[in-house]
């Protein structure tokens, strides 16, 4: 039988270690289950960006695509970015995307009136690690959508050996948990929103005893090296090491 596993939604902090992996929805009586959302009602977004500085922050990059799925994986909206700032970098080894391909882009503006004309103001936004996705496109929870749900917060899992919850890749959930890798190339924001979608149904599905085994798997096998470690956590003086403090070259707070 379907799992009761409370409603894990996150925005746009995650909880600290030594807390549920889930939490229940604010504001209404009782539990909120992950299998009581109707996927009609779920989205998600996901976007590509260059950089406008050469820090790790979210300051320092700018959107150069998005794409919108819908529950079931369907592209409702896809659009390419013409940045107004100078851009430092294409990062072109992780985007795929060179100034040519951004000529005839959407300015940020249209592109965000685009993306908010085709996301109801209803949904469930869903997503690995969505919370920049939010910030870069610049939407309002309870006004542009509804409520978001993290997927990072659903399958991280307790490390012992480290004494603390290890979050994962989408890439690397994808390929342990679904069996999948992405197209050859850089990152395509389409494929990684329909893989968040399929990650999503996968937990909503599942019994806690389930998804403590797939926390578990992820855990047990070794990642592929991402292409910001295979760059050497930069790009053309790009630091791209939020998540790895030793090789940080900005010198900006990381995210450990």
């Amino acid at each position: 039988s379907v799992g009761s596993i409370a409603l894990g939604l996150f925005f746009p902090s995650s909880p600290q270690i030594g807390s549920p992996p889930v939490r229940r929805l604010p504001g209404l009586a009782g539990a909120m289950e992950l299998q009581d959302i109707d996927m009609r009602y779920v989205f998600c977004i996901d976007v590509e960006c260059v950089a406008v500085g050469r820090t790790h922050e979210i300051s320092s990059r700018s959107p150069c695509s998005v794409a919108l799925v819908d529950g079931e994986g369907g592209l409702i909206f896809q659009a390419m970015i013409k940045p107004s700032q100078p851009v430092v970098s294409y990062l072109t080894p992780l985007t795929g995307v060179t100034e040519k391909d951004l000529e005839d882009g959407l300015s940020l503006e249209e592109a965000i009136l685009q993306l908010k004309q085709h996301l109801p103001q209803w949904a469930i936004l869903v997503g690995q690690s969505l919370a920049s996705d939010i910030e870069w496109m610049q939407l309002e929870m309870g006004v542009d959508f509804w409520w978001c749900i993290d997927i990072a917060e659903l399958f991280k899992g307790y490390n012992p050996r480290y004494n603390n919850y290890a979050f994962h890749s989408l890439h690397h959930e994808a390929a342990v948990l679904l069996h999948l890798t992405p197209p050859p190339g850089a990152h395509d924001p389409a494929w990684d929103a329909k893989v968040s979608i399929e990650l999503f149904r996968l937990a909503k599905n599942c019994t806690w005893e389930e998804l403590g085994h797939m926390q578990q798997a992820l855990i047990n096998v070794r990642p592929q090296p991402s292409v910001a470690k295979q760059l050497g956590y930069q790009c053309e003086g790009v630091c791209m090491a939020k998540f790895m403090p030793k090789m940080c070259i900005c010198g900006k707070a990381c995210d450990n």
